[in-house]
Order: C-alpha cells, then sequence, then structure tokens
C-alpha cells in the first residue's frame, strides 16, 4: 500500500508514471507474452506506453504483440488484422527512431511490414519486401547472432526465389528481375544458423524442412519435421507449426532424395 502511495504521489508531483511502473507493465506484458496471451501482452505495453510514449523496449514489444494479435484476424477479420500490423509498423519505426541501434527493432519491422505486405496488390508487395531484407539484414548487422533476424531473411529467400509467374514480372519492372541473391539454397542457409542459434523453436525447423523439400532433400526434411513435433511449445503458433509439420511428413512418404 505504501508503495502505491508514493508512486500516487510521484505522479501528482510530475504529471509522469514513474520509470518502475512503466518497467513493471513492460513486464507483466512479457509474462502475458511468455504464457501465449497476446492480447494481455498487448494491452500491457500499450499501457507502458501510454505513460512513456518513447519507452524503446515496450515500442518494440508492442510491435511484436500487433503483429502477434493480428495474425490472429488474418481468417477472420482481414480488415483488423491489416489494421494492426499498421500499427505494429507504426510503433517499430517509432521504436527505430528512439533507438536506431536496436537490432530487436529493426527485426520486428520486417516482421511487420511482412505481415502487411500479404494485404497489398503486387507491385507494393514487392516493394515492401525490398524493406523486409533491408531491416532483416540491419538487425543482424547490429546483432550477428539474432535468430529471428536471421529466420526472416531465410522466409525472405524463399518467398522470392519461389514466386509465381505473376510477381516475377513485377519483380522485372521492379528489381529488373528477381533479385539474384534470393534463392532457395540461401533460404535453407538462413534458417539453418537460425536453428544453430537457437533450435529450441519448432517454426525454424518447419521452414528449413520447407526448403530442404524444394531442394529434394528429403531426408533431412524428415528429421527436421520430426523435430518439430517433437520440441515443446515456444510460440503462440506452435500448435499450428507442428500441425503442418505432420502433414508435410505425410506428404513426402516415400519420396528419395534427389541428387
Amino acid at each position: 500500500m505504501r508503495g502505491l502511495v508514493l508512486i500516487l504521489f510521484a505522479i501528482l508531483v510530475s504529471g509522469q508514471v514513474p520509470n518502475a511502473a512503466v518497467a513493471q507493465q513492460v513486464a507483466l506484458g512479457d509474462a502475458a507474452y511468455e504464457r501465449f496471451d497476446n492480447d494481455e501482452a498487448l494491452a500491457h505495453y500499450a499501457e507502458a506506453l501510454e505513460a512513456d510514449p518513447n519507452h524503446r523496449e515496450a515500442l518494440w514489444k508492442a510491435a511484436r504483440s500487433y503483429a502477434d494479435v493480428g495474425a490472429g484476424f488474418e481468417r477472420t477479420d482481414p480488415d483488423r488484422a491489416k489494421a494492426l500490423y499498421e500499427q505494429g509498423v507504426t510503433a517499430a519505426r517509432k521504436a527505430i527512431e528512439v533507438d536506431p541501434e536496436s537490432a530487436d527493432a529493426h527485426f520486428i519491422l520486417a516482421v511487420c511490414i511482412g505481415r502487411l505486405a500479404l494485404f497489398e496488390g503486387g507491385r507494393t508487395k514487392i516493394e515492401l519486401s525490398r524493406e523486409v531484407k533491408r531491416e532483416a539484414e540491419r538487425a543482424i548487422e547490429l546483432d550477428p547472432r539474432h535468430d529471428g533476424a536471421f529466420y526472416v531473411l531465410g522466409r525472405w529467400h524463399y518467398s522470392v526465389a519461389t514466386l509465381g509467374w505473376i510477381l516475377r514480372a513485377l519483380a522485372k519492372v521492379i528489381y529488373g528481375g528477381v533479385p539474384p541473391e534470393a534463392s532457395v539454397e540461401e533460404a535453407a542457409e538462413m534458417f539453418a544458423t537460425a536453428i544453430e542459434i537457437d533450435g529450441t523453436r519448432p517454426g525454424y525447423h518447419l521452414e528449413y524442412a520447407r526448403a530442404l523439400v524444394e531442394l529434394g532433400r528429403y531426408s533431412e526434411a524428415r528429421r527436421h519435421l520430426e523435430t518439430c513435433i517433437e520440441l515443446p511449445q515456444v510460440y503462440w503458433e506452435d500448435p499450428s507449426h507442428k500441425a503442418e509439420a505432420a502433414n508435410m511428413l505425410d506428404d513426402i512418404r516415400g519420396q528419395r532424395d534427389k541428387g
């Protein structure tokens, strides 16, 4: 009770919430994130930003939660999902403005832009993909062990290298062709690096397996799909990752390695 009184007194005197109160909201957001409660996590980060709009950690974590909450609405309410992704982009850009050297801020901006690109037309989608790559690479420059940034780069390489013919035509206009550095082989390397840094994430193994299947390396793909299924959940989307891994295992049953 005495601590609450002191906090209220500090608010009355300064007009601001003390740093300890903001930090507490961030900590509560982190706890909610760890138990996969995306809505509550976002509410706590938003409350922290209400008190301190320039709190760098709350900004990038709020952006992360906007992406997570938005993903839950992609099928049921696309307009809401897009709006949440736009808010995530705004928060991530603000985080970078506050702290340009934050690898996490650059990483989550790449994530939010990548999510937003799902709702854009072909030309805009291709243009946004350039920023996704640039922000993920910047995150790695700042933190060479940022597994999430390597994962995003892997997704970028795989997505661009496997573009359909319509988007390839647009890429030719915008890029002068599909970026020559984009390849499934490079995607596999990026996913492998992400796993080397943090092999506990089922989603990394799923995406690595997807690239391996594209390359005809079925034996390796099976091992990573099985690992995806066996690992404990560490992210809210992992149940769907595991279900997809099981389906992929069925799809490649009996396939032999190429080459």
